[in-house]
């Protein structure tokens, strides 16, 4: 349950009033009510981004994951509304990307393992090595293109100078 929709039922309790959690989540749908704050919503956007790129690959995903609480951890302590705002547009654009570019594309892997079986040992071999050198090049260049999209956040606040 979302932190505005908590609030309506704890309300709701206080009041002594009962009500369902499905009748207070309709209630705060019906006000309009955003649920998530613009942080909580770019966050759910990267994990949900990181889980379609790396759900293959448990240590991939934790690390990953690791990395996005410790970004999300050094501007914890940002005030400024117009930061916050350019650092969610951010990090949504680097969800977007991830999903885009980084998705784990099940069908490519099967055809890539028919192939494997079609070819003789020589040519299967060599198959193999360039199907893994290209995928550690697109890796670096996804790794590239997301650093480049972070070099444009302001700097951190203090302590993480």
């Amino acid at each position: 349950m979302c932190t505005c929709t908590h609030s309506l039922f704890l309300l709701c309790i206080g009041s002594g009033m009962s009500l369902s959690v499905a009748e207070v989540c309709q209630a705060a749908a019906s006000r309009g009510a955003g649920c998530w704050s613009p942080q909580q919503h770019c966050y759910r956007q990267l994990m949900k981004s990181l889980r379609a790129a790396y759900f293959h690959d448990r240590a991939k995903l934790f690390w990953a994951r690791h990395r996005v609480l410790l970004e999300f951890y050094k501007y914890s302590g940002e005030t400024s509304e117009q930061v916050v705002q350019q650092l969610v547009s951010i990090g949504l654009e680097i969800a977007a990307f991830i999903d885009h570019h980084m998705r784990t594309d099940v069908e490519r892997i099967v055809k890539h393992n028919e192939m494997m079986l079609a070819l003789p040992v020589v040519q299967a071999k060599k198959f193999r090595s360039d199907y893994l050198l290209a995928e550690r090049q697109h890796d670096s260049w996804c790794k590239q293109k997301i650093k480049n999209i972070m070099k444009r956040r302001p700097p951190p606040p203090y302590p993480f100078f």
